[in-house]
């Protein structure tokens, strides 16, 4: 799989409640209207400005606190496919491979707008088409989960239900 697009620069320690905080969740609001608050936070200017396949580019322990399924909803209607962190919350990272996301780990030096190319094949991340920097792949079973939308689709089509 190849991922391209923008990077979206965030720090360290980026929590779920950092993601999408608690008091912009509403019963009943429609997530398209919720991307707007993505990462209100630690950066009030990066959910309105989300287009679709950005690549968040985060630092160490991404994804670290609650690890609510509801974070990765909002990530994926803001069409976000990957995420690449230096380290990752274990209960973040699997539940992006559950909901399709490609979670990257990679230590890598981005600038927010560079231009990012992930190939999972060879577990390489390019930005601006120059600078290269290797990842360990995620085992085949987990790729393709991501590759077929997440955990449930993946399940749907390997056991025809």
């Amino acid at each position: 799989m190849m991922f391209k697009g923008r990077a979206r620069i965030l720090g360290d320690n980026i929590s779920g409640d950092y993601i999408i905080s608690k008091e912009y969740i509403r019963a009943g609001y429609p997530l398209e209207e919720m991307v707007k608050f993505l990462f209100q936070v630690p950066r009030p200017d990066l959910g309105p400005t989300l287009k679709p396949g950005d690549i968040i580019v985060g630092g160490q322990n991404f994804g670290c606190g609650s690890s609510r399924e509801f974070v990765m909803l909002l990530l994926k209607e803001a069409k976000i496919d990957c995420v690449i962190a230096k380290s990752f919350a274990r209960g973040f990272f699997r539940a992006c491979i559950n909901q399709g996301i490609m979670p990257v780990e990679c230590r890598m030096d981005a600038a927010e707008y560079d231009e990012i190319c992930v190939d999972t094949q060879t577990g390489t991340v390019k930005v601006n088409g120059q600078r290269e920097y290797g990842f360990q792949k995620l085992p085949v079973l987990m790729d393709r989960i991501v590759l077929e939308g997440g955990l449930i689709p993946y399940y749907v089509k390997h056991q025809g239900l």
